[in-house]
């Protein structure tokens, strides 16, 4: 079972740190319901689409940090099969003359929202991207001090930051290629956290422990899930969670659901933190950029852009 934790209650660090140690924890969420369910209802729309209409959203440049992704691109990080699952990421711009947008342009794309295909669909969205980054912040906040970091220490590493928001379509499985038995194989996110909002069905599934949990976010909750960058940052006392989406047993729908990734800018330097009264242990991981941990993950996954796209319409 997940541990909980109540950001106007904390608890002690010693429950805080052992949420982290899990890699999984539940948090009341302050999105409200009534967003989720609009936002749910636009992107519904937006993959019953035809294929054509939906291939005309990909986003050129962005390795697919914008706009449409169809399904069997991305991989997990050592995978073979690539996942069951159509994608559709959006996030916030930044102005074009901010240097971290002249420095990483792929980073920082416009977003693109088909509201010629789904009228409102971006009015939605961007609502729901505004209220989830808020949400995770004060998130961080509250693991910065259980961490003996100043409270703004991972808002600070956020300011201005690539946070993307991606819908996931996963198709039903009975029609899925004879090779795939999961909608997305285990894997672990390359960002600080990720915010995971209550989906339409169930299929999240966490390894803890050596063993497969299933989770789901009840309503007015998220699950949140620790990412490489808070394991390296921690130099391992927080774990970069271990998770996969399985249909479950005679489910014939689909599944969608909405999760917001935290990066940190590009710029940042993930030098791992000295956390007080933490065991002492040797330094697990080299220092790299927040960029160069993100190239190498999005090499090792397949989604570096190698051939051009056509734009989108809009």
């Amino acid at each position: 079972m997940l541990k909980a934790i109540d950001l106007d209650r904390p608890g002690s660090h010693t429950h805080l740190r052992a949420a982290l140690h899990d890699g999984f924890f539940l948090v009341r969420n302050t999105v409200p319901e009534s967003l989720l369910d609009e936002a749910y209802d636009f992107l519904h729309a937006f993959f019953a689409l035809d294929a054509d209409a939906k291939q005309a959203c990909r986003v050129p440049g962005t390795n697919g940090q914008a706009g449409y992704l169809p399904p069997l691109v991305e991989h997990a990080e050592k995978g073979a099969v690539p996942d069951w699952k159509e994608l559709f990421h959006w996030g916030e711009p930044l102005p074009a003359h901010h240097p971290l947008r002249q420095r990483f342009p792929d980073r920082y794309p416009d977003p693109y929202f088909p509201d010629h295909l789904v009228p409102g669909i971006g009015s939605a969205l961007r609502e729901l991207h505004g209220r989830m980054l808020r949400f995770q912040h004060d998130v961080v906040r509250t693991l910065a001090e259980a961490l003996g970091a100043h409270p703004d220490y991972f808002t600070d590493l956020l300011e201005d930051g690539p946070v993307v928001n991606r819908a996931t379509w996963y198709p039903p499985m009975e029609a899925a290629p004879s090779d795939r038995h999961v909608w997305a194989v285990e894997h672990q996110d390359f960002d600080l956290i990720t915010t995971l909002p209550r989906a339409t069905s169930a299929g999240l599934e966490v390894l803890v422990d050596g063993e497969w949990l299933s989770v789901e976010a009840p309503p007015g909750h998220a699950v949140v899930n620790v990412g490489m960058v808070l394991d390296r940052l921690t130099n391992g006392l927080a774990r970069a969670a271990v998770h996969r989406v399985v249909a479950p047993p005679g489910q014939r729908e689909g599944r969608l659901s909405i999760v917001q990734f935290c990066h940190p800018a590009p710029w940042t330097t993930l030098t791992p933190l000295r956390v007080p009264g933490a065991e002492e242990g040797p330094q697990r991981f080299a220092t790299l950029t927040a960029d160069e941990l993100f190239q190498r993950t999005m090499y090792r996954i397949r989604r570096l852009d190698s051939a051009p796209t056509p734009a989108p319409a809009r």
